[in-house]
């Protein structure tokens, strides 16, 4: 039995809706082994909430004003 694991990051439209995006296996991967840490696992308890702040992140830093 194969079992594939795909990261689906969340994004909150305006409706309060979730929508799940499909990751590579690379970067679902290197998600894993990051938070994988003791110390970086109470930071980020899963790979949705590390996906989430780090995009979070990005698109404040390139200006994007983000309601919620």
């Amino acid at each position: 039995m194969v079992t594939i694991d795909i990261l689906l990051v969340t994004m909150v439209n305006k409706k309060r809706k979730d929508t799940a995006i499909k990751v590579s296996r690379w970067l679902d991967d290197a998600v894993k082994d990051y938070i994988s840490t003791r110390k970086t696992n109470i930071e980020f308890p899963s790979k949705r909430n590390f996906v989430d702040k780090a995009v979070m992140q990005l698109l404040e830093d390139k200006g994007v004003k983000l309601n919620g």
